[in-house]
């Protein structure tokens, strides 16, 4: 993934999940793989939940990351309206994830999404569904 550009828009640098210039952020880099959003990200142990485990809010917050950036293959941004997730297996501190978005349905105010995150050996960890809402200007109504 490093040879190709990545999807992170430059208008939210300071995004907590997403933006380079937040030091405080996770630096999460996403790019284009089809019509699919993808991404790696490793936890450090500072995202400790259950020892030796990543914390379920923090996985759940990547799933909200990758929900939006489902849409941007597809030249869409949205805001998460509902999201939904499952932690289906313990993530261990500095293991790789595979996070992975994609677009199951389009509306006309915004969008539905899918999105897994995987051990590196292929197995599903967490997975979760979710609703944006395409961005507009404030008091524009669509």
């Amino acid at each position: 993934m490093r040879d190709r550009t990545p999807l992170n828009p430059p208008e939210t640098p300071c995004c907590f999940v997403c933006g380079p210039d937040n030091p405080e952020g996770l630096g999460l880099l996403v790019y284009r793989d089809g019509d699919d959003a993808v991404a790696a990200y490793t936890p450090p142990a500072a995202h400790q939940g259950y020892p030796d485990r990543m914390h379920g809010g923090l996985v759940a917050l990547l799933i909200d990351e990758m929900l939006v950036y489902a849409g941007a293959p597809h030249g869409i941004w949205g805001m998460t309206a509902k999201v939904t997730y499952r932690l289906r297996e313990a993530i261990p501190l500095g293991a790789t994830l595979s996070l992975r978005g994609r677009l199951t349905r389009r509306t006309a105010g915004g969008f539905r999404a899918a999105v897994e995150v995987r051990l590196a050996d292929g197995t599903l960890a967490a997975d979760g569904e979710g609703t944006c809402v395409t961005r507009q200007e404030p008091g524009v109504r669509q």
